[in-house]
């Protein structure tokens, strides 16, 4: 079975998704929903609800079916076409405001090349949409390619805290090199925001928190050192702790001592509110 590209009537990302399949000559069959293809997608839905995702705005469109495989939402389609599942990790399925892309996580996996990630992007852009770029600090060479192309509208930086904890705070380890190079990107974005993320977790000495004001303090330093900079729009997040975990939520005195030791190294640091 080919593929089967479900749009709808006067969808923009319709229009694009189809747009890189014809440049690419690859074989499908557009499905209307909204006019001939009204019923053929409602036997779809049924057969495949699981897989689809419907928003408090309704189901997000465009949905390709390759035959094996639904794969739902402009970046996530043009991502399968483009790698196959090589980049499946990268792009998230997240709800993106009208004329944006979000959900793009650079930083998911090590990508020793990037090139399939930036030519993604690179479509995404030819066609007026803007791009929000995720990162944490991992692959600074394909960020170092989005830059060099202009290939971004927003930046955000989580920092995990300090490099050598990286690996028990992510999964996966990170050089300091690659942390610093990151930052020292992500100041050519007019639109950039550091987020540094807390949360209550169980250690072995008992309830703790996922990195010390100490450390939180050393993750601000490097980006001072990275960027040469003391002024950046860096927040604190308070995470919750995990449901069963039974530990309680951070206190204000708490984050304070937090922001307190942040601003040493940048100036504006300030406790995300949470809603």
């Amino acid at each position: 079975m080919g593929n089967t590209l479900y749009t709808a009537t006067g969808c923009a990302r319709c229009r694009i998704v189809a747009s890189f399949m014809d440049d690419r000559d690859i074989a499908y069959e557009k499905s209307d929903i909204l006019a001939e293809g009204k019923e053929r997608f409602k036997t779809f839905y049924k057969e495949h609800r699981p897989d689809i995702t419907r928003g408090p705005e309704g189901i997000e469109f465009p949905i390709l079916f390759t035959g094996d495989a639904v794969v739902q939402g402009l970046a996530r389609i043009l991502a399968r076409l483009q790698a196959e599942h090589g980049l499946d990790a990268f792009v998230n399925p997240v709800a993106s405001p009208p004329g944006w892309v979000c959900g793009l996580d650079l930083s998911a996996q090590h990508l020793p090349d990037g090139s399939d990630f930036v030519a993604v992007v690179r479509f995404i852009k030819a066609k007026g949409l803007k791009v929000q770029l995720d990162t944490n600090g991992r692959n600074p060479h394909v960020l170092a390619a989005l830059v060099k192309e202009y290939l971004y509208d927003k930046i955000v930086f989580t920092l995990h805290g300090p490099a050598a904890r990286y690996k028990d705070l992510t999964g996966l380890p990170l050089e300091e090199s690659d942390l610093v190079q990151s930052l020292s990107l992500i100041t050519s974005a007019k639109d950039y925001t550091i987020i540094l993320p807390v949360q209550p977790v169980t250690t072995a000495q008992g309830p703790g928190i996922s990195i010390t004001p100490e450390e939180a303090a050393e993750a601000a330093a490097l980006v001072e050192k990275a960027t040469g900079s003391k002024n950046h729009p860096f927040f604190i997040q308070p995470l919750l702790p995990a449901a069963e975990s039974g530990l309680d939520t951070l206190t204000s005195p708490q984050l304070f001592k937090y922001r307190t030791q942040c601003r040493r190294f940048m100036v504006r640091a300030e406790i995300l509110k949470t809603e």
